[in-house]
């Protein structure tokens, strides 16, 4: 029996496609792998490196997931949650958020933010629909967010590098391309933000599904139904995923929760008790950092939503 490595490119309901020695192999989703009971909701990802084995009738198989660099995942809803990994062995993520239409949400934006700190991959925010703010269409976010400009100073004063961009001018285009270039990227977001525009404009011919925006609820629908890993003609890779309208992270601990705010961990030194919770207790360094301005109240906010869920 053969064996070697391939890489997961896309996983669909019955079988994943795999990159195996040059070429693209539909490997079935089954076998010993898939009877193990744990609190994963599926044991391969895309971008996963797996161990295949061939044996003398020509079928492959998976035989093992190898151990990952990071991943992004996010916790299933309801009873019983699981752990959903959404992509693995990833270089950057590239967060995108439509300007209007639906507008900046930076809840779910500090969401995904801190499930990249907690794997450690680099994330870049890609304000999108720049052609509506320039328009004066669509409804803007509140304050500081209601302009391309206001949401770059705010996270890029955090440590996270911004990008305003638009499919129908081609702004920002050229600058995403170089972004994306050797590189294993996975693109992410809300439902209708533009992901799959922004990927057909930087890469010509990859002729990835869109939709329009629903007026009565603002959010799109999801025209990306499972994550692919898709090479790109200048070099690299980009994983396009499904739109997600919520994160939540899985087996995520309170007191581990401020250090994914990069803001909050010098501010956390101040504390004067080693269990802070950042909440209710007296020469807290977070609320102390919160009351001089160097906190934002919608981080701290963000950081509360997510405090409530791990508690």
């Amino acid at each position: 029996m053969e064996e070697s490595t391939g890489r997961i490119l896309r996983i669909d309901a019955k079988q994943c496609l795999v990159a195996f020695q040059g070429k693209t192999l539909a490997v079935p989703l089954a076998g010993k792998l898939f009877k193990k009971k744990n609190r994963t909701k599926r044991p391969v990802a895309v971008g996963d490196l797996v161990r295949l084995s061939t044996d003398p009738s020509g079928e492959t198989r998976i035989e093992e997931v190898l151990p990952r660099k990071n991943r992004l995942a996010r916790a299933t809803a309801g009873e019983g949650k699981r752990e959903q990994v959404l992509v693995a062995n990833i270089d950057q993520c590239l967060l995108v958020s439509s300007l209007r239409h639906p507008p900046f949400r930076p809840r779910l934006v500090d969401r995904i933010l801190t499930g990249c700190e907690r794997e450690g991959i680099p994330a870049i925010l890609i304000l999108n629909k720049l052609d509506l703010e320039q328009q004066g269409a669509g409804t803007p976010a509140k304050p500081p967010f209601e302009s391309a400009v206001r949401i770059a100073e705010f996270y890029e004063g955090l440590g996270y590098p911004c990008l305003a961009t638009s499919s129908v001018t081609g702004a920002g285009i050229d600058a995403l391309r170089e972004l994306l270039r050797d590189k294993v990227s996975v693109v992410t977001g809300l439902s209708g933000v533009g992901k799959s525009s922004l990927l057909n404009a930087v890469e010509p011919g990859l002729s990835l599904l869109t939709s329009e925006i629903s007026d009565k609820h603002l959010e799109g629908r999801h025209t990306t139904t499972s994550s692919s890993l898709i090479p790109l003609s200048f070099g690299g890779h980009v994983v396009d995923t499904p739109g997600i309208r919520n994160f939540a992270h899985f087996q995520l601990e309170a007191r581990e929760l401020g250090h994914y705010f990069p803001e909050f961990r010098e501010a956390e030194e101040g504390c004067a008790f080693d269990d802070c919770s950042h909440t209710h207790e007296p020469r807290c360094g977070i609320k102390a950092a919160l009351e001089d301005g160097r906190i934002h109240p919608s981080r701290y906010a963000s950081f509360l939503e997510l405090l409530s869920e791990v508690q």
